[in-house]
């Protein structure tokens, strides 16, 4: 399958990773120190200046100091979180609620006392960006995972085109799914965190509670875990499986398109192996991919077409897992443009 056909699409593709990994390591960096706060000592310090920050455009933020001490060594610090310009955090209510002048519970950091924060922990926001992080995240690595594949080739050296040949008790099996559980895992995870992320904002807003976030994440890893386990079954159970009985006289195909379960055909009835060509447009130009498929003729009947994968293959992948079925089913392969 041709991936990516100019340059400017791996320079967009690298910028946008870069983005988003800058974007994971903010947020993971600052949940980070705010779990290690946690454990911060504690002392009472006063207020000496709240007020709303400011940005380029709006009031984002909030500036605000105050004064504590340790050990009787006097500190100033102006720090209220980590991720205090997270624009979930009501900073009106936060200045209300640490008036100047007020005393307030100051936590400290014992081996450096300058480090101090005033509101230790996560919050429900915090989950809530870790979660929109997701599905972003696992698309991305995907189309790393899909450039890098397609850039380094095919290996011709791998037998039936890389496909997973089992053998099992009178048969032989290739295995032909689409995904593996592990994908399949990945995304069911990634689907039902961008349907939790909207969830949850349209219910909760982008402030909700920590132990109502906590609860959306545990969900949605079920799901990804529970699709990673459904998809493993179907996979041992053979149902995504070409399979060959050792004789050869009979085929069972796995389902595909139409064919919504298990076909059985006669070997007598396999006129040839057969790899055809699908051609998709797309503003980089055309993209073409390859499907092995098996030309079946019942008696007095015109051959048609068994195809045996959804997507379409790279034709190095498609030509040798062909060539490898044509040799097992004694028939002759050829290739259909």
């Amino acid at each position: 399958m041709k991936g990516f056909s100019f340059p400017y699409q791996l320079l967009l593709l690298a910028i946008w990773s870069s983005v988003l990994a800058a974007g994971n390591y903010v947020v993971v960096e600052t949940s980070a120190r705010q779990i290690r706060a946690t454990r911060f000592a504690s002392t009472t310090g006063e207020i000496t200046r709240s007020d709303l920050g400011r940005g380029a455009i709006r009031h984002r933020g909030i500036d605000i100091a105050y004064s504590y001490s340790v050990n009787r060594v006097g500190y100033m610090g102006s720090q209220y979180r980590y991720d205090e310009r997270n624009g979930s955090l009501d900073y009106k209510e936060i200045t209300n609620s640490f008036l100047a002048g007020s005393k307030q519970t100051v936590y400290y950091d014992a081996a450096n006392p300058a480090n101090a924060v005033l509101s230790p922990g996560l919050n429900g926001c915090d989950l809530l960006l870790m979660l929109f992080a997701i599905p972003l995240d696992i698309i991305t690595i995907a189309l790393w995972v899909t450039t890098i594949r397609h850039k380094c080739g095919f290996d011709l050296s791998a037998p039936a085109g890389g496909v997973r040949i089992l053998q099992r008790a009178g048969e032989t099996r290739a295995r032909l799914a689409t995904f593996s559980p592990l994908a399949v895992g990945f995304f069911g995870l990634a689907g039902a965190a961008f349907a939790g992320a909207i969830l949850v904002v349209s219910t909760s807003g982008f402030a909700p509670s920590l132990r109502f976030m906590s609860a959306a994440l545990i969900l949605v890893s079920s799901a990804g875990v529970g699709m990673y386990w459904w998809t493993a079954r179907r996979h041992r159970s053979g149902l995504y499986d070409l399979r060959i009985t050792d004789g050869g006289e009979i085929v069972i195909l796995p389902p595909v398109g139409e064919r919504n379960k298990p076909l059985l055909i006669s070997k007598g009835e396999i006129v040839a192996v057969s790899m055809h060509r699908r051609v998709s447009h797309n503003p980089s130009g055309q993209h073409f991919s390859y499907v092995p498929a098996l030309e079946h003729a019942a008696q007095n009947t015109q051959p048609t077409s068994l195809h045996l994968v959804d997507l379409g293959w790279d034709e190095a992948k498609a030509r040798s897992f062909s060539a490898w079925l044509s040799r097992q089913l004694g028939v002759r392969f050829t290739a259909m443009y």
